[in-house]
């Protein structure tokens, strides 16, 4: 008898447990340091014997506060503003499901690139990603960037090749 009721509590200690766990926007929300890398592709629109019709570039790491609130619980939507420490705000919104979050495209007007040296183009770019929690402290997004960016007087169709922003939760 004192094991069947053993076994009962267990099973009910494990059940109340489990059932704790966070998901969706309850899992995303709050303060995060994020840390931003990857390579993209160019390909030039123009002419130009100068610079040369594909370039593969590194974007420059950028950093910064991301912080994420309840937008809309309902919906599982969330609001996410990224401070970058170069001073520059962005606000998108993004969608929770489980473990995963995904976030609305937003524009970016520059992009600093690195090609032999250090550019900083004016560029519309449209960014977007998809993240994934893991152990309720970490977001890896993969994300995307599409648009075009002028080096010289050459305008490039920027396409994402592996670029990764990493968040840890403060």
């Amino acid at each position: 008898m004192k094991r069947i009721v053993f076994i009962l509590l267990l099973a009910i200690t494990m059940t109340s447990l489990s059932s704790c766990r966070k998901s969706g926007v309850d899992l995303f929300v709050g303060d995060y340091s994020f840390k931003t890398s990857g390579e993209i592709s160019l390909t030039a629109q123009t002419d130009s014997t100068i610079i040369p019709a594909v370039l593969n570039a590194s974007i420059a790491t950028d950093a910064g506060q991301l912080n994420i609130a309840v937008s809309d619980e309902e919906s599982q939507e969330v609001i996410v503003v990224l401070n970058y420490m170069n001073g520059d705000v962005i606000t998108t919104y993004g969608t929770c499901e489980g473990n995963r979050i995904e976030l609305e495209e937003f524009q970016l007007n520059t992009l600093p690139v690195s090609i032999n040296i250090m550019f900083t183009n004016n560029s519309y770019i449209t960014v977007g990603g998809t993240g994934t929690m893991y152990d309720d402290n970490m977001i890896v997004f993969d994300m995307t960037l599409s648009g075009k960016g002028t080096i010289g007087s050459v305008t490039y169709k920027i396409r994402d090749k592996n670029v990764k922003m990493v968040a840890y939760r403060n």
